[in-house]
């Protein structure tokens, strides 16, 4: 099963289980976009239009603020290959937004 596969059948319905209200925007963001342009000095005149940017398959957030970040990969794919994707989003956001990411996820669906 593909990675869009993945997260809508399997994944959302673990977030959902879990208690996350995938539809409220206060509690998960999908494509969590972590803009790196400023911190890292900007670039060419003209990038691609993402140049600079990395984006976490699910932020989870807490009183606004996020909490944890969960990678998603294919079924086919050994969950741990998300394992440092996934901490290096935390990290970026972590830093670009001054406080603590918790907690890091990467799953496939089955294995996490």
């Amino acid at each position: 099963m593909d990675e869009s596969r993945t997260r809508q059948e399997l994944i959302n319905a673990s977030l959902r289980l879990a208690g996350w209200n995938l539809a409220d925007r206060s509690q998960v963001i999908e494509e969590v976009d972590i803009d790196l342009r400023e911190s890292t000095g900007g670039g060419p005149a003209d990038p691609p239009p993402y140049a600079g940017h990395q984006f976490a398959d699910y932020g989870l957030l807490l009183r606004g603020q996020p909490v944890a970040i969960v990678e998603a990969k294919r079924t086919s794919k050994n969950a741990e290959v998300g394992r440092e994707q996934a901490l290096q989003y935390a990290l970026n956001l972590q830093r670009l937004n001054g406080s603590d990411v918790p907690f890091v996820f990467y799953t496939n669906g089955h294995e996490s």
